[in-house]
């Protein structure tokens, strides 16, 4: 018999966002965390708001919260730097049957992982990510790096982020 976590990943949809358009295959890729090599992987998550957070432009450091009844993303950047990188991005559906629990165990929550290539089920494609995320009602708030490291440091961090600006175009 099946355990029923198995059975429950092998029916669930999940969501992987990537910068890339159009990809027939996704293959899994090399993974560091912690400065460490943990192997190659295919990430996915169950969340699609938390997916779509990840089209964000890369290099700047975020904090996000899905879990909240109001989800947000916190960017320690300027709107200018973001909108100027905001080139989109594609959110694909994949099939849940190749994936397991994520080797970074206080992930396994929000991501699970495939050493198998997956073909997409689907795909939607975003000209802008700020623009959808706006549209998921996630809330996205700019911030500088002094109010960003108070953030991490703060157990309060969510009662912080409903005193921020947040971000309306």
């Amino acid at each position: 018999m099946i355990p029923i976590k198995y059975a429950i990943i092998n029916c669930m949809k999940l969501y992987h966002a990537s910068p890339i358009k159009n990809l027939k295959v996704i293959k899994p890729q090399r993974t560091i965390s912690h400065d460490k090599y943990i192997g190659n992987f295919v990430f996915a998550t169950k969340y699609k708001k938390l997916a779509l957070m990840y089209l964000l432009p890369k290099g700047f450091p975020t904090l996000m919260n899905v879990r909240s009844k109001n989800p947000y993303v916190v960017i320690c950047a300027s709107v200018e730097e973001i909108l100027k990188r905001d080139k989109g991005g594609t959110l694909y559906l994949l099939p849940g049957n190749l994936f397991s629990q994520s080797p970074q165990k206080e992930l396994n929550e929000y991501e699970m992982v495939s050493k198998e290539a997956v073909v997409p089920l689907s795909e939607d494609d975003y000209e802008s990510v700020t623009q959808k995320l706006i549209s998921e009602n996630i809330s996205i708030y700019f911030v500088d790096s002094d109010t960003f490291n108070k953030l991490i440091l703060n157990p309060k961090q969510d009662s912080m982020v409903k005193a921020l600006n947040k971000y309306l175009p």
